[in-house]
């Protein structure tokens, strides 16, 4: 069987970009508080569990990343809370050539990330001391960021990528 390696961006490191519309309809919407991780979007659906529905909403598919929050202080800090990530792998189906069955083991960490943020009209910056700035879009009461490349998927031997797309994280203000 042709085995397949399937990588996603954990959530804790926040080593990602992405780009933001120019909407204005927050000026209710305090960002200090907990927001939690809602669904990790991708173009494609996956049926990682293997039940027979595919999913664009990755978090859908398997019971990792239930407990990852960003937590926002009025001081324009905020902290990123990671508690899991997910080690996927997935097999071509026996006789078919695009249909997989997938094994999903969930990681227990705890990884918290410092971070400070801004937040211009419905455009949420983060900095996490590294070059790269994470800039995220507020809607209501939801916030997402776009991770560029943020689902790969290997072939067995990681010589070559099969997949790669972009994953839209969607953060709730709990």
């Amino acid at each position: 069987m042709k085995k397949m390696i399937l990588g996603l961006m954990a959530v804790g490191a926040l080593a990602f970009t992405s780009c933001s519309s120019d909407d204005d309809n927050n000026s209710s919407v305090s960002l200090v508080g907990t927001w939690k991780l809602t669904a990790w979007n991708s173009t494609t659906g996956y049926d990682i569990n293997n039940d027979g529905t595919a999913n664009t909403n990755l978090l859908e598919e398997f019971n990792c990343y239930n407990n990852e929050t960003v937590v926002f202080s009025s001081n324009n800090t905020a902290v990123a809370n990671s508690t899991s990530y997910a080690d996927i792998t997935a097999e071509i189906t026996a006789g078919t050539t695009d249909e997989f069955t997938y094994t999903v083991d969930c990681i227990d960490e705890i990884d918290s990330v410092p971070l400070t943020w801004s937040l211009a009209g419905n455009t949420i910056t983060f900095d996490e001391g590294s070059s790269d700035e994470i800039v995220g879009t507020l809607n209501g009461n939801t916030f997402s960021i776009v991770v560029p490349e943020g689902l790969v998927v290997y072939n067995d031997d990681f010589s070559e990528i099969v997949v790669n797309q972009d994953l839209t994280f969607v953060y709730t203000k709990q």
